[in-house]
């Protein structure tokens, strides 16, 4: 059976949009919902987490951190309750490599878990780690690469990966925004409120851009002139639209830029009733919850345009990091902080011993000294294509060893990445030292044991989905 007819009979995502056809997945809820070992009676009563995760989404084009914009006034609204970083890093420019190092600590090096590669047996992630602690874990994802054959459901008692959609362009499935907050609200209703890890991914709003019509026209440019560009034949966003963003005839650079912006809304609104399920349910105001993006997305710089996962560039790593919990944590902060900091984070305040093995910190707690933060891709898509990076007190090496080429950057002067200083004699001795530092962190791996990660036994559908995607 061919890719197009094994989805024959599924809708796309444009027409149920467009008759707002929106379905709540039923999920039968066994009797492992409960657990023993989780009551106030005898054990000391632990928070709840929530992880909160949004695909491709850029920090700078949330309200919150460019007061301009008017696309997230909920998410902004749950900022004012939090404690919002406006410099944190993401370790990878995909969703796979980039929630492997959210759900661990680690980096993509030392999880293995780069391109189409699955997340290993042998990697801690946080539903493991909260089960020590009497947590039941659940997750509902958008993004077809996290689905649970790919490793992502282990320590999960439920994984909800259903995916009712497919994309306009490609035949890949997807869950929108709608349905990924009512099959969460749905099993928070029903779940026990005690020692309660969940994890939501939401896909919107990863492209092509198709939000639902009620945000589509909100954010088109009227006063600009239009600026057109080529619609490329591959997934790359290099000098032009990816092949799979194209939507219909319209070339618009301001037009693909106002869908973006729309997705966000849209997931915004879903994101407000999320969140007021949480409070609905008695969970808000002693929950920590943690609302970060896997990465970003070009909208031109570097003449790359409406894709990821091709360059370490801020606008690929600089990813929105909030935090709520209670009372405690308010206000901004702008020292430099990174994913890896999550899961310290989350074990510090479950009670779980943080060991030496982890480079993140409690994110609580501000350090004095801004820590090294590492970022590393490879992409089949590009001939130069693993790259390295390091970021340091408002300075960046990016490496690609293809080439053998060093790029360096004084991101407080030159927060766009546009001035190489790589050569320029008063940089030198901190080229030299930024130098010597990647290469130190390439070799290391603190996970304490080689993970061998062999690309998994894929059907001939399979590969096909994961081509279109660009991770094959």
């Amino acid at each position: 059976m061919s890719e197009s007819q094994s989805y024959s009979k599924q809708p796309n995502r444009r027409e149920m949009l467009k008759y707002g056809l929106y379905g709540t997945i039923a999920l039968s809820l066994p009797s492992l919902l409960w657990f023993p070992g989780c009551t106030e009676n005898h054990v000391k009563k632990k928070p709840n987490v929530f992880l909160i995760t949004i695909d491709t989404l850029r920090a700078d084009y949330l309200g919150c951190y460019d007061s301009h914009l008017y696309t997230s006034p909920n998410i902004d609204r749950f900022a004012k309750e939090a404690l919002l970083f406006e410099n944190c890093y993401s370790h990878a420019p995909v969703t796979a490599s980039s929630c492997a190092s959210i759900l661990s600590g680690f980096l993509p090096h030392e999880t293995s878990v780069f391109s189409n590669l699955p997340l290993p047996a042998a990697v801690e992630t946080l539903p493991v780690m909260l089960k020590q602690h009497g947590y039941q874990s659940i997750a509902v994802v958008g993004n077809y690469i996290l689905r649970k054959e790919m490793g992502w459901g282990k320590g999960f008692m439920i994984y909800d990966d259903i995916f009712p959609y497919l994309e306009q362009n490609r035949p890949i499935p997807e869950k929108v925004a709608e349905d990924v907050t009512n099959s969460a609200v749905n099993l928070l209703k029903k779940i026990k409120k005690d020692r309660l890890f969940m994890w939501i991914h939401f896909q919107d709003p990863h492209g092509p851009y198709t939000p639902p019509k009620k945000f589509s026209q909100q954010f088109v440019d009227s006063v600009h002139r239009p600026r057109y560009l080529r619609l490329n034949k591959t997934e790359s966003g290099h000098g032009g639209i990816p092949y799979y963003q194209e939507l219909g005839d319209n070339r618009d650079f301001n037009y693909y830029v106002s869908q973006y912006k729309a997705e966000i809304r849209y997931m915004d609104e879903n994101f407000k009733r999320l969140i007021d399920a949480i409070k609905e349910v008695g969970l808000y105001d002693d929950s920590l919850i943690i609302f970060t993006s896997d990465h970003g997305e070009g909208m031109g710089e570097h003449d790359y345009y409406f894709a990821h996962g091709e360059n370490l560039y801020n606008i690929l790593t600089h990813v929105p990091l909030i935090i709520k919990y209670g009372e405690v944590l308010k206000g901004r902060r702008a020292d430099y902080v990174q994913h890896l900091d999550i899961v310290p984070t989350i074990r510090n305040v479950v009670g779980l011993k943080v060991d030496s093995r982890y480079r993140g910190r409690d994110l609580r707690f501000p350090l004095k000294r801004n820590p090294k933060i590492f970022a590393e891709m490879e992409t089949d898509t590009l001939i130069d294509g693993v790259k390295f990076s390091l970021t340091v007190d408002d300075h960046k090496l990016i490496y690609i060893p293809f080439y053998k080429q060093y790029q360096f950057f004084d991101l407080k002067n030159d927060p766009h990445e546009a001035y190489n200083l790589v050569n320029d004699i008063k940089y030198r001795h901190y080229v030299k030292d930024f130098k010597e530092r990647l290469h130190r962190i390439r070799r290391e791996n603190l996970i304490g044991q080689k993970i061998v990660n062999q690309p998994p036994d894929l059907s001939e559908e399979e590969k096909a989905k994961l081509r279109s995607l660009g991770y094959l």
